[in-house]
């Protein structure tokens, strides 16, 4: 679903990305993992062209992202859908609404412009997806008064709302408890594999990863070190991808 091939970024004269090759099946959840720095969400961004790559091919759910403009590329990412780190919802607003804002790209513009002009049809689905995570008795709760952990599913509850085909989600736990942590993970491991869905999540947390992940992804220096079952990965190779800080010697 999301084909990556000789990616490249640098940021002066600091090459950040160095020609990385990574691939996310379909119903598979795919964790990389790396030190700060090593360009994990740069490659998120990359892919999504949040920011523009110097060199590579992207190929999301067929469409080559480093080809198409305007409102072509706009149509290519709602394959799409990003999860961050501080979770983006309108704290005002209800977990319900913030659901359905996955949608808006499907809406003529009156009537994205107030969510009491949405579709009966978007809030039936916005609803649906809240009770895929799990959120549904919380639907017209405002999102400011959700946990962290809440938080993050409502997210997740959007990109399924938005029919994303792939979610990449940049270090979707960092800010979260280790239950809500292990919570949000499994629901992301289980959306992959039932709705077939390809996921890609940068994760800081090894043994989160190795619990949940279909493929690990070590990333160090700017390259991929290995991609490959958790099983099949050493702990020395995790080891291997945070070195001790120079000032530690």
């Amino acid at each position: 679903m999301l084909e990556i091939t000789g990616l490249r970024k640098s940021f002066g004269t600091r090459e950040v990305l160095a020609g990385l090759d990574i691939a996310v099946a379909p119903g598979e959840l795919t964790v990389v993992l790396g030190a700060n720095g090593s360009g994990k969400s740069t490659l998120l961004r990359c892919a999504m062209r949040l920011i523009e790559p110097d060199g590579g091919e992207v190929s999301l759910c067929g469409a080559d992202l480093r080809r198409v403009r305007g409102e072509q590329l706009r149509l290519a990412r709602r394959q799409a859908a990003m999860v961050f780190q501080q979770v983006l919802l309108v704290r005002r607003r209800s977990a319900l609404e913030n659901v359905a804002f996955g949608a808006l790209g499907e809406l003529p513009l009156y009537r994205s412009l107030s969510t009491r002009l949405f579709p009966e049809a978007l809030r039936a689905r916005a609803y649906e997806s809240l009770e895929r995570v799990g959120l549904a008795k919380f639907a017209h709760q405002r999102a400011g008064t959700l946990s962290g952990g809440q938080a993050q599913r409502v997210a997740v509850a959007r990109a399924l709302c938005q029919r994303a085909r792939v979610i990449l989600a940049d270090e979707p736990v960092a800010s979260l408890d280790p239950r809500a942590a292990d919570s949000v993970l499994a629901l992301l491991a289980d959306v992959a594999k039932s709705e077939n869905l390809g996921v890609l999540v940068v994760l800081h947390q090894p043994e989160l990863a190795r619990r949940y992940a279909d493929r690990l992804v070590g990333f160090f220096d700017g390259r991929v070190n290995f991609d490959r079952a958790p099983s099949q990965v050493s702990d020395d190779e995790v080891e291997a991808l945070y070195p001790p800080d120079d000032d530690e010697h």
